[in-house]
Parts: C-alpha cells; structure tokens; sequence
C-alpha cells in the first residue's frame, strides 16, 4: 500500500492479516519514507507597490505584512475599496525580507501595521470609518501620527 503527499511518499509492508485486523497499525509493521525533495521552498517575498496614484499630493499608505497574513488581507481590502473615492498609493513591506530586518524587529507580533506618509497609523485592524477618518484628516493637513506604535525589540529582553 502507498500513501503519498507533496513532499512524502510511505510505504507499508503489511503482514499477512485479516482485513479487520488492517484497520488501524499495530507493533511489527515497517514504514518506510522517502523524502522526495530535499530542501523547502522559501516563501515569496510580498513586498511592492499594490497600486499608484495619478495624484501627486494623494497619501502613500505603507502596509508592512508577511506572506500569510489574513489581517493584512482584510485591511488591504478596505483600503482598495476607497481608492477611488480617497486617492491614495498602496506599498506594501515584508517584514520578513532580509532588508527589513529593522521593520521586523519592531513589528513581528503586530502585523498588519499601517503607515500613512512616514506617520504611525494603526495595527491589526482597519475599519472602513477608521480609513475614512485617517485619509480624510490627511487631505485637511491634520494628521498626526498615532500613538501606540508598536515596538517589539524595545520591549524585548536582550
């Protein structure tokens, strides 16, 4: 009998037994694995531009993420939702790319984070009413960066 997956393949060397005895493995069965590929793939580095702006005074929004992240999803979802009504350019950081290693150190227990134009905006979620506010007080020339910016290598022990 062989089972197979993507990186494993078994083979079970069954003795000679009654069907009902097969059901589940029992001492004095040999397993034997084969290890098809030998290195793991690294994961794919998310960073990059989401998309422009044709306006040179539109806010750029910097989203720093990992590959994986299914509240950088969520929060990259409300901000395409109001790219047409609030212009803005979305970038987005991996933080797990060897460049960003400063980026990593600061916010690895707290993606997604969000900054708007160099400023601290928020982490973990962004409601549609929160982008709203965020992008509007930067078109009146009132933003302001946030606080509670996280920073996990101050807090660490080293």
């Amino acid at each position: 009998m062989t089972l197979c997956s993507k990186a494993w393949a078994f083979r079970v060397t069954w003795p000679v037994l009654p069907p009902s005895a097969r059901k589940r493995p029992a001492l004095g069965f040999r397993v034997q694995q084969r290890l098809f590929r030998s290195t793991k793939s690294l994961p794919a580095s998310v960073s990059g531009s989401i998309y422009t702006c044709d306006d040179s005074n539109a806010p750029r929004v910097r989203l720093f993420t990992k590959e994986g992240c299914t509240l950088c999803d969520k929060v990259k979802g409300v901000l395409v939702e109001l790219k047409a009504p609030y212009p803005h350019c979305l970038e987005q950081v991996d933080i797990t790319d060897k460049e960003n290693a400063e980026w990593f150190d600061r916010y690895k227990y707290d993606i997604p984070v969000l900054h708007l134009d160099g400023k601290y905006w928020t982490k973990h979620r962004l409601t549609t009413e929160e982008a709203i506010r965020g992008l509007k007080a930067f078109g009146n020339g009132a933003f302001e960066s946030q606080a509670g910016e996280p920073n996990a290598a101050r807090m660490e022990r080293k």
